[in-house]
């Protein structure tokens, strides 16, 4: 049965199924129902007050009156009420925010678009986080769709729609590169050109950059000839343990090279499932050993998804966790959730399968702050790989715990699992891995008051990163060596490390996001300015990517440098995330 449709994505506005016009009696009536509809808990009457009605003469007497003219405009189907306060909607109803059900060319990207709470910081804080976020979620969502379209060979759905990107966020380097990479496939060259060329003028003049390395390369693709190759299955399977065997030796560029070899040779053959083999391994070797994040991994595992729909089911769920990888990393937490749980289920009856997408799905929960559906998520993630011997899949899931440990004051159980990870790392002689591993032991050293040891760990883990150029370990290890320093009172070395770990186009956003937290509170009492300018990155930075503890801690930052408008959003967020060192944090700033 249809009920009412709820718009707040652009202007808002609510259609009922009867034809009336009811609508919200001001802006304050649609601050409130957003908040109601979008808040993850519901949330006491006093922190509803003070986040929209602390100017008021009576804040709970204004709220009532409110929340009486939402229950005008619901309907008597609707339950709104009791302390803290609930929102049920009746059956049917259908709500614009929830983007897996939207028309990507109807889609909007502006929360509550033409309405000003400026004059109301609290709420305006967090409108403007949701607005982050949920502009974001939109972006993904069209890029995505546009990524789908370009690998089922629907050309023109894939230039709509990654123009349509371009037009969101003309700073994206990955949108441009989309659209290009699709002008290209579409056989348009001088329009591929152009769009290049509009891209460097935009990067030029906003940012000083020029044309980015990802749409060269869309503009610019590999040669993957294999003219004079013989194209059997003997051919192929060949190559592709070439590119492993290089892998296993870091050779990267040879081993991306036979990879592309491997997949034009399996195109030519014909065989759909050895293509698709070749491609993921393709687009592995890309992001794990080349930190491939843009465009053109992506596309990789959109076309693997193509070659698969009626394919083995280990293909399936290995690209859909690829892809939840990426998302997870570039901070796209809602695209995140959708691949993960695809590739769970095709992992049904797949339990090597199904412990990877679970290490990555607890990577995903502790990215977001949901640390108790992390710790189920890596826990389960361990017994599956233990049980099938699957050690390095069992190192990855205990490293993921560890740091879930370790970000939430359990040190004891932190310092375990990192331990564990340690022997088991070397015994696979998984030195890759080992910085990453290294880095989060050392804040474990320091934490517990071994300075020397933690020094030692972290400076093993720096040059390790450094040797395998992986930027995801090196901004982990950046961290841990500017916390040694920051606790020795070595401000000014710790300054160079912090520099180093908040430079621009990280690997993996969670980890850049932390070494911005860090870089505002070794700020605040030396470099005021300057801490707000990393705190309200952070938090811009934060709320689009889902980040939710961070943001908490990007609003403690400002609240400490006298922005304390900000306190009745941060204390609401805070509350939804059960973490006892957060707690203990923002009561040492009295934040709490």
């Amino acid at each position: 049965m249809a009920g009412i449709v709820i718009q707040l994505l652009g202007p808002p506005s609510i259609t009922h199924p009867d034809g009336e016009g009811h609508q919200p009696r001001g802006r304050k009536s649609w601050g409130l129902l957003t908040h109601l509809l979008l808040h993850t808990t519901p949330p006491a009457r006093s922190q509803l007050a003070a986040l929209l009605f602390a100017g008021a003469d009576d804040p709970l007497g204004a709220l009532r009156w409110h929340l009486a003219d939402l229950r005008r405009v619901l309907g008597p189907e609707a339950v709104l009420g009791g302390n803290p306060v609930t929102l049920r909607l009746p059956p049917g109803f259908r709500l614009d925010t929830d983007l897996g059900a939207a028309s990507l060319g109807e889609i909007r990207a502006e929360l509550l678009d033409g309405l000003d709470f400026t004059d109301h910081p609290p709420f305006d804080a967090w409108l403007t986080m949701e607005r982050h976020r949920l502009r974001h979620a939109v972006e993904t969502l069209v890029y995505e769709g546009g990524l789908a379209a370009l690998a089922d060979g629907d050309t023109a759905t894939a230039i709509r729609l990654s123009a349509r990107a371009v037009e969101l966020d003309p700073l994206n380097a990955d949108f441009h590169a989309l659209l290009v990479r699709s002008l290209v496939a579409a056989g348009d060259r001088a329009a591929a050109r152009t769009a290049a060329a509009h891209c460097g003028d935009v990067f030029e003049d906003q940012l000083g950059t020029g044309l980015p390395a990802e749409v060269q390369h869309a503009l610019a693709a590999p040669d993957t000839s294999t003219a004079g190759l013989p194209a059997t299955r003997t051919a192929v399977a060949s190559y592709l343990e070439a590119a492993q065997a290089c892998l296993s030796a870091g050779a990267i560029a040879t081993a991306l090279n036979h990879l592309r070899v491997a997949g034009g040779l399996a195109e030519r053959l014909g065989d759909r499932t050895l293509q698709a083999e070749a491609l993921l391994d393709l687009a592995g070797a890309l992001i794990h050993g080349a930190g491939g994040r843009g465009a053109e991994v992506a596309d990789l595992l959109h076309r693997v998804l193509s070659l698969t729909r009626d394919g083995p089911a280990a293909l399936q769920s290995a690209a859909y966790r690829e892809l939840g990888f990426l998302a997870v990393q570039r901070g796209f937490p809602d695209s995140g959730a959708r691949w993960l749980a695809r590739a769970t289920a095709a992992a049904d009856g797949l339990p090597d399968e199904r412990a990877r997408a679970l290490g990555v799905t607890g990577m995903l929960a502790t990215d977001t702050a949901d640390y108790p559906g992390a710790v189920v998520a890596l826990e389960e993630s361990v017994r599956l790989s233990a049980g099938l011997g699957r050690t390095r899949q069992e190192a990855f899931a205990r490293a993921m715990l560890g740091r879930v440990h370790l970000l939430t004051g359990h040190r004891e159980r932190a310092a375990v699992e990192l331990d564990i990870v340690l022997a088991l790392v070397a015994g696979e002689h998984w030195t890759a891995f080992t910085p990453f591993v290294e880095a989060l032991r050392s804040e474990m050293q320091l934490a517990t008051g071994d300075d020397t040891g933690a020094e030692d760990m972290a400076d093993h883990a720096m040059a390790l990163a450094a040797s395998f150029g992986d930027r995801c370990y090196l901004d982990a290890a950046a961290h841990a060596k500017a916390e040694v320093l920051l606790a020795r009172g070595d401000t000014g070395a710790a300054s160079t490390w912090i520099r180093r770990g908040v430079q621009p186009n990280p690997w993996y956003r969670w980890f850049r996001g932390r070494n911005l937290d860090l870089a505002s509170t070794a700020a605040l009492t030396s470099h005021p300015h300057q801490a707000l300018e990393f705190a309200r990155e952070l938090g811009e930075r934060s709320s689009r990517y889902g980040h939710r503890e961070l943001a908490v801690r990007a609003y403690s930052a400002r609240a400490a440098l006298g922005d304390e408008a900000v306190l009745p959003a941060m204390t609401l967020l805070a509350s939804s995330i059960e973490n006892p060192l957060l707690s203990q944090d923002l009561a040492a700033r009295h934040h709490l």
